[in-house]
């Protein structure tokens, strides 16, 4: 039975290392933790966040990951997904590049999100994929039927340089900008290493050392954190 419930959100941006990856990790940790059926694909030729999947041995019954080697793809996998009924969200990791794909990937999603570092770097790349769907916008018959875009700031310090809140006020100026913040994290470090930001929440709070238990209470402020930044992705329609 279809799920016409189902959504698609994909994470894109035209440069590497601007914390695509680390977005998805948080986010699909906080769809499985409130219970969310998820399939992640990985349309990156690096394939870093399905290897990172298999290397940390993820076995939960609520996420499936494949590889996406093309684009164009998308489309049929998605019909697949939606006909099964098995899914409620899906995740579409995207590479670090401009290119005709980005057409194919817009076209088949819900919601479109890009992280952006404060930084000269991210800038302005971040200018050139806003301008490109502003003339997404502008090709296609109906632009109604596009998915949103949404920037997001990423890897964010608790305490921003001069430099950087120049930076955070020209985006909020030029760009439509989440109102919550992806900040940086160590546990996102611990996460790349082993697995689900909850999943490690949870042995922390259960583990024999009264130190480590200590330390559940900074993965449950990621966790939420996720949660928060998803539901705002989610509600950009």
């Amino acid at each position: 039975m279809q799920n016409d419930d189902m959504k698609v959100v994909t994470v894109m941006t035209r440069k590497g290392g601007a914390g695509k990856t680390t977005l998805m990790q948080a986010i699909t940790s906080a769809a499985v933790k409130d219970g969310k059926r998820c399939l992640v694909l990985d349309a990156d030729p690096q394939q870093a966040l399905y290897r990172w999947f298999h290397r940390v041995e993820i076995d939960d019954p609520l996420v499936k990951v494949q590889q996406l080697e093309f684009s164009s793809d998308l489309e049929k996998v998605i019909e697949e997904a939606w006909q099964s009924g098995e899914t409620d969200i899906v995740f579409v990791d995207t590479q670090g590049a401009a290119g005709a794909w980005a057409d194919d990937l817009a076209a088949s999603s819900d919601f479109l999100v890009v992280p952006m570092k404060l930084s000269e770097k991210d800038l302005s790349i971040t200018k050139d994929t806003f301008n490109w769907y502003v003339g997404l916008r502008e090709r296609t018959d109906d632009p109604t039927a596009l998915p949103s875009l949404r920037i997001i700031f990423a890897d964010v310090p608790n305490k921003p340089t001069m430099a950087q809140k120049k930076i955070e006020d020209e985006a909020l100026r030029l760009f439509p900008i989440m109102e919550n913040y992806f900040m940086h994290r160590n546990q996102h470090m611990d996460a790349d290493a082993d697995g689900f930001l909850h999943d490690i929440a949870e042995k922390r709070r259960t583990s024999r050392y009264a130190l480590l238990r200590t330390h559940a209470k900074h993965f449950d402020e990621a966790v939420e954190e996720a949660q928060d930044i998803l539901s705002e992705i989610l509600g950009a329609e």
